[in-house]
């Protein structure tokens, strides 16, 4: 990578984008750092936004009596604006002692699996330093290679949310960070969009719950106060029928009387200012986008992406993956040659797939994952700062104790949420019965 990478533009202002920025920072080479945030505060996912009002004769914002004939159109329908899947009484699925930053914990007394304010708070706080080169209410809508040279400089186009008007500046590289948990994915399911015309009020993706306030007199108890939820498992739905409330699924089972159907199916990547990048990313999301080591865009290696694998620990994987392009952009690390590049891509793509499966990190996959990226930070050349201080930070280095942690999470949540009410006074794992065994 030519050490001329000194302008970088940091899209979204989320965990990712926040862990991004601190890493090139560190290397004390970069002249200029700006983090563009379309919402008008930093947190990505975390920054929860209210529910839209409802009014009579209206769900989601469309009208009853004429709903629109996609399912897509009824779920995403009057969303709050830059909304994020956020709701009322949400607790991390990891504790705060794996998912914090390696280098800034979670203030002292937090409950063992946070609430979301917990971790806006957090952020915020982490945020801190950062907010003189974040700008809030800006979004990117167009980011462009200017000259086909596999490492030109970058037209990118912001719109100031708040003066209503456009903005291009000129980059050396560019950070996507923008997070990946703000448009429903829906399933392939027969009947699901004429449910949606037929039955638009019982229709719902997890992108818009905000509470149960809607569904009290339907459930019966929640989850956190009963070993024996009112629930059953099903294999994969197959088809839904309106006109009888009615759902089959793989086994040939049926569920009848059916009030509301909530889509937990995911999120689709969205990558709209890149069209003039690479049309084919924003037209097919994740299913195009096959970066080197899940980093590195092939094309043009100064153009990188922070977190787009599933399945993992999201805030140190932010981390590991910024301390590689910190080091690459600063020249202290260099990248293979791009037939090596390519070949790994393509490896990956027989091994899991050209899809989603290809971003795919299940621990203790991302473990793994977490670590060659530690070994691969920790080859680079050693430089110091004018003070004859060594640049760049390291990330966290997943040890056995850490790895033990990761690996029994979903356990330990089981055993936090059978606490009930208690569970908020639950500050580590220990006092829930779990203990590391040394050797």
């Amino acid at each position: 990578m030519p050490s001329h990478v000194k302008r970088i533009a940091v899209i979204g202002a989320g965990p990712s984008g926040l862990a991004a920025t601190k890493y090139l920072l560190a290397e004390k080479t970069f002249s200029r750092i700006i983090i563009f945030e379309q919402r008008g505060s930093v947190g990505g996912v975390w920054d929860f936004t209210p529910p839209s009002p409802t009014r009579n004769g209206l769900v989601n914002g469309i009208s009853t009596k004429s709903p629109p004939s996609k399912a897509i159109d009824v779920v995403t329908a009057n969303l709050p604006e830059f909304n994020t899947p956020m709701y009322e009484g949400l607790e991390a699925n990891l504790p705060h002692t794996l998912m914090q930053f390696s280098d800034t914990p979670f203030s002292e007394g937090t409950q063992l699996f946070p609430t979301r304010e917990n971790v806006m708070s957090y952020l915020q706080a982490y945020a801190t330093d950062l907010m003189p080169m974040i700008k809030l209410n800006h979004q990117v809508v167009d980011v462009k290679p200017l000259g086909g040279d596999e490492y030109s400089e970058w037209e990118v186009k912001v719109r100031d949310l708040v003066q209503s008007d456009d903005k291009v500046e000129i980059f050396d590289a560019i950070v996507v960070a923008n997070g990946h948990c703000d448009w429903p994915l829906l399933p392939d399911v027969e009947g699901l969009d004429t449910w949606s015309r037929m039955l638009p009020e019982s229709l719902q993706h997890s992108v818009s719950y905000k509470n149960a306030k809607a569904y009290q007199d339907k459930i019966q108890k929640s989850p956190y106060h009963t070993n024996q939820p009112t629930t059953r498992d099903h294999p994969a739905l197959v088809s839904l029928s309106p006109e009888k409330r009615t759902a089959r699924f793989a086994d040939g089972s049926i569920e009848c009387d059916i009030d509301m159907i909530i889509l937990c199916t995911g999120y689709a990547y969205c990558f709209p200012f890149l069209t003039s990048a690479d049309p084919k990313i924003n037209d097919q999301g994740i299913h195009a986008l096959h970066p080197y080591q899940r980093i590195f865009d092939l094309k043009h290696p100064n153009l990188a992406f922070i977190e787009t694998p599933e399945m993992i620990v999201p805030f140190p994987l932010a981390e590991a993956q910024a301390a590689v392009v910190a080091r690459v952009w600063s020249g202290r690390l260099d990248l293979p040659s791009y037939e090596e590049m390519q070949k790994w891509c393509e490896n990956m793509i027989r091994q899991q797939g050209a899809g989603r499966g290809f971003h795919a990190l299940q621990p203790p996959s991302d473990l793994d994952y977490m670590k060659e990226m530690y070994n691969w930070s920790s080859k680079a050349k050693i430089m110091t700062s004018s003070n004859n201080i060594p640049v760049g930070k390291m990330p966290k280095y997943w040890d056995a104790e850490a790895c033990w942690i990761r690996m029994a999470a979903a356990e330990m949540k089981k055993a936090f949420n059978a606490r009930g009410e208690e569970r908020s006074k639950v500050t580590n794992f220990e006092e829930l019965g779990f203990r590391y065994k040394r050797n």
